[in-house]
């Protein structure tokens, strides 16, 4: 086990800079010719950084066992936050070198070269129409021909296809980007003058970067509400806060899993659904067991190992009408003033505090002051979890690799190919760690 240091924390901002200098080249110059060794230059900052904090992970734990933060977070509580976070950081990147791949052509490069002339035109037939219709909107998508200036010689037909918002009919007016005097054949019609003006300068249109202000400022505000719960004793229950909780003396006897099945909570969420979660085997005085219920990003393995034995005091507040089974929020303090924060099965708890009343809250308040530095340090790298999973990142990134190195110019199957890779890899591989942990937690139940 071991903390999550200055370097791997430096690694990571390394990493994320990687990340937003990606962004930055692909708002400044989208359509460039490829290969794109800007946007490559980035991902090699990101991938090595990345590896640089992967080898960190696996260092051996018996030098960092010795180093102890005097103030440090409980972060795994963020997990499913930061988790989701990220994956909503990497959408936007994505999706801007999705358009970028798509954009970049060459038949736009022979329109450029050709002496690019951005003209008004009108339908003259309309060969076929598909509907693309989802939840949130509706696609047409039209084969037609347009009559195109070509200088002295008046104008001349091309058939393309184009996407709008509703059914085209003949005699509508579109735009189209095409060549000087028919230089170069075909032509880029779009019903928005400014996205193919977009094209030519090289950046993001106008509905572009409407919509990169609306997923920044989602981001800013998952972001915040990441950063903000979990990460420290003030958002515990408040009822724990002020004393108004059940306290038992207990000793940690090793490793456990089992079902955490938390109540809809005392505001009624109907949300919460029981899930295997690793836990701690707390033994009580008489030798009766109770269950520490701990985060899923945890290991409790070397956890129990490396608590093996102490000392300390849980509290939880237990509800009037408690049923067996169901789990309420709780925290152990261990007698070295260190805590760890998860959730133990509610009901009465058993009669082993100063002959408490059976079933009715003690009044005895937390420690003064209240502990500030949470169990730690934390496994960073488990292969036997992360190791399928990891393979499928790297799966994902290498394909973002390939789009990047122009794998896709003029090669529609291999670029749609890359991209679907791309944008699976990382679900999958989630998926995959998710699977991995619970099948892992299902043998230390049979243990």
């Amino acid at each position: 086990m071991r903390e999550r240091d200055r370097a791997a924390a430096s690694a990571g901002a390394v990493a994320w800079a990687g990340v937003a200098a990606f962004v930055v080249c692909l708002l400044v110059r989208k359509v460039a010719p490829y290969p794109r060794w800007d946007l490559l230059a980035c991902l090699a900052v990101s991938g090595a950084a990345t590896v640089a904090w992967w080898r960190m992970a696996q260092r051996p734990a018996g030098a960092s066992l010795k180093r102890r933060a005097e103030h440090t977070r409980w972060w795994p509580g963020r997990r499913g936050g930061m988790v989701a976070l990220a994956l909503t950081v990497l959408v936007m990147p994505l999706l801007l070198l999705m358009t970028s791949a798509a954009a970049t052509t060459p038949e736009l490069a022979g329109i450029v070269r050709g002496g690019p002339v951005l003209s008004r035109v009108t339908v003259q037939e309309i060969h076929s129409t598909s509907r693309n219709q989802s939840r949130n909107f509706t696609e047409y998508t039209s084969t037609v021909s347009v009559a195109l200036p070509d200088g002295p010689r008046g104008t001349h037909l091309t058939t393309e296809s184009i996407t709008t918002g509703h059914p085209l009919n003949k005699g509508d007016r579109v735009w189209a980007l095409h060549s000087s005097a028919g230089a170069a054949p075909g032509a880029i019609l779009s019903p928005s003058r400014d996205e193919l003006h977009a094209l030519l300068s090289g950046r993001i249109s106008g509905y572009e970067a409407v919509l990169l202000a609306m997923w920044g400022c989602f981001t800013a505000v998952l972001a915040a509400l990441d950063l903000r719960e979990g990460t420290s004793l003030r958002h515990l229950n408040a009822d724990l806060i002020a004393g108004r909780s059940h306290m038992l003396r207990v000793r940690i006897a090793g490793p456990a899993a089992g079902f955490h099945f938390p109540y809809p909570g005392r505001a009624g969420n109907p949300t919460r659904r029981r899930q295997l979660s690793p836990a701690l085997r707390l033994t009580l005085s008489d030798g009766r067991s109770r269950d520490l219920f701990l985060d899923r990003c945890l290991d409790p393995v070397p956890l129990a190992e490396e608590l093996y034995g102490l000392h300390g005091w849980l509290y939880w507040t237990p509800r009037p009408n408690g049923q067996s089974g169901w789990t309420e929020p709780a925290l152990f303090v261990l007698d070295d003033s260190r805590y760890l924060l998860g959730a133990t099965p509610d009901g009465p708890p058993p009669d082993a505090h100063a002959g408490a009343p059976h079933g009715h809250p003690v009044t005895q308040p937390l420690p003064s002051p209240i502990p500030t530095r949470a169990v730690g340090p934390y496994i960073l790298w488990q292969p036997h979890l992360h190791k399928p999973g990891v393979i499928a990142f790297v799966i994902a990134f290498l394909s973002v690799c390939l789009i990047t190195a122009g794998i896709g110019y003029g090669n529609p199957p291999a670029l749609g190919a890359c991209l679907a890779t791309t944008a699976l890899g990382p679900v999958i591989g989630l998926l995959l760690i998710g699977h991995q942990r619970t099948r892992y937690l299902h043998s230390l139940r049979s243990t």
